[in-house]
């Protein structure tokens, strides 16, 4: 049976369609909170805003409208689980609301037998998020939107440095098209973030686990989808999901991405604990850094989560750091050395170089960089 602290909200325009559930509910006593139970979607929207219910039991008529009111409701209370009420088992709805977050699809009338079912596995899913809400893990999302700026180096070396001091470390690759996790670290994963993705309704700490692959650093992987294809579905929705159960899971969630200031990046950076940007001491790509830490600055993420970091950084390279941070009208908060032959040596071995080349000057600047991130 659920636990007693599962509280739900109806949303369903059919009064004798609400008064079913309402009776069939009846049958848990206490062990079921009924929050409320209205006819109009925006009552229930000021319902769940009000209450944060464990559950939301919601009627569809409309696909689209349906799906955009799940992705809302979860983009706000992601731990929420919904359950879809419709008139007829479409498979289409069901595939899509699901897609969308819904956990639950269940036919009109709704079937006492049915619900009994949905509610003890929402039960089981709230039981292992209130396990997972001991630890609240910090999100680090390492970043430059073009490219080439040495960003999953520096991605998986804070990663496998934090994992060094006995910490849990997740390592998230979010170029959705064009990761080079996997590649850096050697791993041929079964599973990837499109395996999650697809499969929101089932997501918590256990299955979470059962999809990443442990590299030898320690360090837990997940990485973007081996076909272009998948990443067609990966929606900001259930990246937020997504980033919410590693955080009940990992004290570190690194996460290493590039493109544009939309979508699942601007998704992951309001998540983030602390963004790192690298750039280069180049004029081509100070000027690209510069604009887009305008545009972040735009999009109200402060200038204390956002640190400049300088890769590849040469003493006597023509461009000082005082320059760039002038430049930028940012400060660059540490520099990485080039070492570019440990690096590359370090990729082609699959061991990060903090484990490869400890004593190294490149792995002194990142270690340094993860104690002061901690």
């Amino acid at each position: 049976m659920p636990p007693s602290s599962i509280s739900l909200i109806i949303i369903d325009s059919d009064r004798y369609s609400r008064n079913a559930i309402e009776d069939h509910l009846k049958l848990f006593g206490n062990k079921v909170a009924l929050l409320g139970s209205v006819g109009d979607l925006q009552d229930g929207l000021r319902l769940i805003v009000d209450s944060n219910p464990t559950i939301v039991i919601l009627e569809v008529k409309e696909l689209e409208k349906g799906v955009d009111t799940i992705r809302s409701i979860l983009s706000r209370f992601p731990r929420t689980s919904i359950f879809v009420t419709a008139a007829e088992k479409n498979p289409d709805w069901i595939l899509k609301l699901l897609r969308a977050g819904a956990v639950e699809y269940l036919v009109k009338p709704v079937e006492k037998i049915e619900l009994l079912e949905a509610l003890q596995k929402a039960g089981r899913l709230w039981e292992s998020r209130q396990s997972e809400d001991a630890p609240s893990g910090k999100i680090i999302t390492v970043y430059n939107p073009i490219g080439g700026m040495g960003t999953t180096t520096v991605a998986v070396n804070v990663a496998a440095a934090l994992a060094a001091k006995n910490e849990k470390v997740a390592l998230v690759d979010l170029n959705l098209f064009s990761g080079d996790v996997a590649t850096c670290l050697d791993v041929t994963p079964r599973y990837t973030l499109s395996s999650v993705t697809s499969n929101i309704a089932r997501l918590d700490a256990s299955f979470l686990m059962s999809v990443m692959t442990r590299h030898s650093s320690g360090v837990y992987v997940l990485t973007e989808p081996l076909e272009v294809e998948d990443t067609a579905g990966i929606t900001p929705e259930q990246v937020n999901r997504v980033l919410g159960f590693l955080k009940g899971v990992f004290s570190y969630i690194v996460i290493d991405t590039g493109g544009p200031l939309f979508g699942c990046n601007l998704a992951t950076f309001k998540n983030s604990d602390h963004i790192l940007f690298t750039t280069v001491l180049s004029l081509p790509a100070l000027k690209n850094a510069k604009r887009y830490l305008a545009a972040m600055d735009k999009q109200g993420l402060t200038r204390d989560k956002i640190t400049v970091v300088v890769n590849r950084y040469l003493p006597k390279a023509d461009i000082r750091v005082e320059d760039a941070s002038k430049v930028l009208d940012w400060k660059v908060f540490i520099t990485v050395p080039n070492e570019y032959a440990d690096v590359v040596s370090s990729i082609n071995r699959g061991v990060p170089i903090v484990k490869l080349s400890p004593r190294s000057t490149v792995s002194m600047a990142i270690v340094r960089l993860a104690e002061i991130l901690k």
